[in-house]
């Protein structure tokens, strides 16, 4: 059986669509959306909180320059705070909770309580809202 390079199979998810085609600004903030929607529906407060740091890589993306690389940073939030100057505040402080996402992803045990989970959703969603404006997509209320 031939073993699948899990690396190739992330950038591929990340890169494409269901249907093989690229995935756009408006796709990747879509999908920040259906993460934010599961962070609010999980009841567990570690799944509310890696549901909603997923949720803020994808807007995140939604703001980067599509296309290969040549050098610089290669992690979302390094990438956000060089391209995006006016959200490096942002950068930095959801990118703080890059290592915590990670091994609560991974099974590590990890202490999210509820109130944390709750604040870190909030957040994210101020922080969706702008890349939002950015990417002059109306929200709910408008």
């Amino acid at each position: 059986m031939q073993q699948m390079d899990m690396r190739e199979t992330r950038t591929t998810s990340r890169t494409r669509s269901s249907r093989g085609g690229a995935v756009g600004p408006l796709g990747r903030a879509g999908r920040a959306e259906v993460h934010r929607g599961r962070a609010i529906a999980a009841a567990d407060p570690s799944e509310r909180f890696v549901e909603a740091y997923r949720a803020a890589r994808c807007a995140a993306g939604a703001l980067l320059a599509p296309g290969p690389r040549r050098r610089g940073p290669v992690d979302v939030w390094h990438r956000l705070a060089a391209e995006v100057p006016e959200l490096g505040e942002w950068a930095t402080a959801l990118g703080g909770y890059s290592a915590l996402a990670a091994a609560v992803e991974d099974g590590l045990p990890r202490t999210i309580s509820a109130r944390m989970a709750d604040d870190f959703l909030w957040a994210v969603g101020r922080f969706m809202d702008l890349v939002d404006q950015r990417l002059g997509v109306l929200g709910p209320a408008a």
